[in-house]
């Protein structure tokens, strides 16, 4: 009992605090709906109660507002009109609720919805002092990221809320009394009130219960966590939500063994347990197959053995090696191929490190990469470089998995950060780490991403026009736009190929693939000026440094170079940042004619500046409902080019006689068809339509009739249900004209 009371201890101690702050905001609505009844808002009068949450319930669920003419929370205002007062106050409520945990929502924005809500009171009402606390939380504090799915459907979450507030009252003393006390029991509660809204319950189920449930509303997400942590917890239980939330508990007391302190499973070194895609850096909207890319050099921790006990071999050999029995890893064309030859046993297990461990070892690692020799999360024993490729060598008795390493370094020193259990991680993005560890092993300058293998492959005007859909009118545009303006923003719907144009624009400038005079970042609505320019860190000493951010570092390689020589800095989403706390100071240092002028940093005693050198290139998706809109001072200081889709492009038709096939045909002239009617939808519009990269080369290379399926039931129609969850005829009518393409 005490070993069982001590994992409970160490599993509320690992919940981050500001989490815990988040979901304590929500406590009082709360403890009203499952106790009193009583509003938090106006506590002489109940809410909590069947016959308001069945008002609530027919306003929304009996008397819907079809059509796209206008937004959820404007048909929201008409269905509440006249609504008695406690079903008003029932509404905000819940709303209230609904909002805290979004980790994108803007204060202002939560506040607005509940005080859109309570406008259909007499009077104003004032918000007491808790309810005040939370809208003076900033975005990205703590939560989840919601997507579409959930920000565009507050009509269905106050439906289901309704109905558990319905069920909750037709229970008997003893069931609620359970549920209060049994998170479980809760949980089977809100299960059996109705039909399941899986993301607006698991918010609920935070909210009531932080202490035991996981701030996810996708069941999906919390699957892939929970199959990602599997060799953490043994089998998963199953799929059903009872079993994948008692999955997500015993993985985070298992955690607990290994990080001290609070967490998240998206924290640094967490994350990276279950998710194979952290270190996949390609962009979602277009691949680039070239292979012929010089790509940067790399930086690797190494665990050469349990707690480094096979390093005065590898040292004394100049090798880095694995183990795993699994023969030679050339053998295994993907990760699924090592992942099965790895389970042996057919557990279904994910081995998620063990995997990405092994194909990184064979395929990503190169010759001119640094690694770092470590002992457990808080030593190192050695530096070197990468000097061979992979090689398998079945005589020796053990780690057959072979690289050559020039180890320039050996010795015993203190890591300044907990590092990570995986026996082998890529930090080459941590530029900051990276700096501290040069440092550490004496190394005169920063670490440069300089190419690590072979000359650069020339590029020009010409190859960007054969691969990127675009005339040459277009491209003489854009170049000459980059060029005077310094920044230009590519804008346009998902699928245009915005980032695949943004490289291959500044490598035609260029002259060639040169990777290490471009670098790209993604904004975010936390993202800030610490994380983008400079700004303090915690140390492992309690106390704080002061980190350089990747536009400070990239400004510094780009003014030591020959200012001929032109450096592209991408940055992607870049609407969805606060673009005025991200650059700071530097919106005036970016203008064109401001190169080389100086300000003084707001974290450091130094005179800046930014080179005439460095351009930069955003990219905007302009059919993302969440974004804000661009403020004067941005749209001043760059230049924007519209990007479309290019079904009637040259480029394109040359694609489409490659394909050769007839049924790719009427598909490409449905979704052109599909584009106009997106375009004369006064919700959506042309900023919305389905760019072509859905329609271009696949990763397989196999153009054949699954590819084609896959894009429609896959891509397009999900899309569609996202464009239209609110006129489901007209995704009925598109699906069935897509699906009949291929018969």
């Amino acid at each position: 009992m005490a070993s069982d009371q001590e994992s409970l201890s160490n599993i509320a101690a690992s919940r981050p605090d500001d989490e815990m702050a988040m979901a304590s905001e929500a406590a009082e609505v709360i403890s009203h709906l499952l106790g009193d009844r009583r509003s938090t808002l106006d506590p002489s009068i109940e809410i909590w109660t069947s016959e308001a949450a069945e008002n609530l319930r027919a306003r929304i669920e009996d008397d819907p507002i079809f059509g796209g003419s206008m937004g959820q929370w404007n048909k929201l205002d008409i269905q509440l009109t006249d609504a008695p007062r406690e079903v008003v106050l029932l509404a905000a409520e819940l709303v209230f609720l609904r909002e805290i945990p979004i980790l994108e929502a803007r204060p202002e924005t939560r506040k607005s919805h509940v005080e859109m809500v309570l406008s259909h009171l007499d009077e104003e009402h004032p918000f007491p002092p808790n309810l005040l606390q939370s809208f003076d939380r900033p975005s990205g504090t703590a939560g989840f990221r919601a997507g579409r799915g959930y920000n565009g459907n507050m009509w269905l979450h106050l439906i289901w809320a309704s109905t558990f507030v319905r069920y909750w009252n037709s229970l008997e003393d003893d069931a609620q009394n359970q549920a209060r006390q049994d998170p479980w029991a809760l949980q089977r509660v809100m299960l059996e009130c109705g039909d399941d809204q899986a993301d607006i319950r698991n918010a609920f189920q935070f909210l009531f219960r932080p202490d035991v449930f996981e701030p996810i509303a996708s069941t999906a997400t919390k699957i892939r966590v929970r199959d990602g942590l599997a060799e953490w917890i043994g089998m998963p239980a199953g799929n059903d939500p009872a079993s994948v939330d008692r999955d997500l508990l015993t993985a985070r007391g298992a955690l607990t063994a290994e990080f001290d302190g609070e967490f998240g499973f998206w924290y640094d070194g967490v994350q990276e347990l279950w998710d194979d895609s952290v270190n996949d850096t390609e962009s979602d909207e277009t691949s680039d197959p070239d292979e012929d890319t010089p790509r940067s050099r790399h930086y690797w921790l190494f665990s050469p053995g349990s707690q480094a006990s096979e390093w005065d071999a590898f040292s004394s050999e100049g090798i880095m090696a694995l183990g795993w029995d699994i023969g030679d890893l050339a053998q295994f064309p993907d990760r699924a191929s090592i992942r099965k030859a790895l389970d042996i046993h057919g557990t279904g297990a994910s081995m998620t490190n063990d995997v990405l461990a092994l194909w990184q070892f064979q395929n990503e690692i190169e010759i001119g990469d640094v690694i770092y020799a470590k002992k457990g999360r808080k030593q190192f024993v050695g530096r070197g470089e990468v000097t061979s490729v992979a090689k398998f060598e079945p005589d020796r008795a053990d780690y057959r998995h072979v690289r050559t390493v020039a180890w320039t370094h050996k010795g015993e020193w203190e890591n300044p950060e907990n590092g990570p259990l995986k026996t082998l991680t890529d930090i080459t993005q941590l530029s900051g780490y990276v700096e501290e560890l040069e440092d550490l092993f004496g190394e005169d300058s920063e670490p440069r991403l300089i190419p690590s293998r072979g000359d650069l492959p020339t590029y020009s005007r010409d190859d960007f026009l054969e691969e990127v859909f675009v005339s040459d009118d277009d491209y003489d545009r854009l170049a000459s736009l980059l060029k005077r303006k310094k920044n230009i923003i590519l804008s346009g719907p998902p699928g245009v190929g915005k980032t695949f144009a943004a490289k291959r624009l500044a490598y035609s400038i260029m002259g060639f693939k040169d990777t290490a005079r471009t670098q790209m970042v993604q904004f975010h609505q936390s993202y800030s000026y610490e994380d983008f320019m400079m700004g303090y860190r915690p140390n492992e000493e309690g106390g704080f440094r002061l980190e350089k951010g990747p536009f400070y570092r990239f400004c510094e390689e780009a003014r030591a170079d020959d200012s001929k020589r032109p450096y592209f800095f991408i940055i992607d989403e870049i609407n969805r940042g606060n673009i005025s706390k991200i650059f700071g100071e530097l919106l005036m240092l970016i203008e064109a004619d401001k190169r080389g002028q100086e300000l003084r940093l707001l974290y450091k005693d130094e005179l800046f500046s930014i080179p005439a050198n460095l351009h930069i290139i955003g990219m905007m998706n302009t059919a993302d409902r969440s974004i804000a809109v661009l403020d004067y001072a941005l749209r001043r200081r760059f230049g924007f080019f519209s990007m479309h889709p290019a079904f009637d492009t040259a480029g394109f038709a040359q694609w489409q006689a490659e394909v050769d096939d007839s049924k790719f045909d009427v598909l490409v002239d449905v979704v052109a068809r599909l584009n106009k009617d997106i375009a004369n939808d006064l919700a959506l519009g042309q900023g919305f339509a389905i760019g072509h990269s859905y329609l271009t080369r696949p990763a397989s290379g196999n153009h054949d009739e699954s590819w084609m399926r896959s894009i429609i039931d896959d891509e397009l129609i999900p899309l569609l249900n996202e464009y239209w969850f609110d006129e489901p005829e007209k995704v009925e009518n598109w699906t069935k004209n897509l699906r009949a393409v291929l018969g």
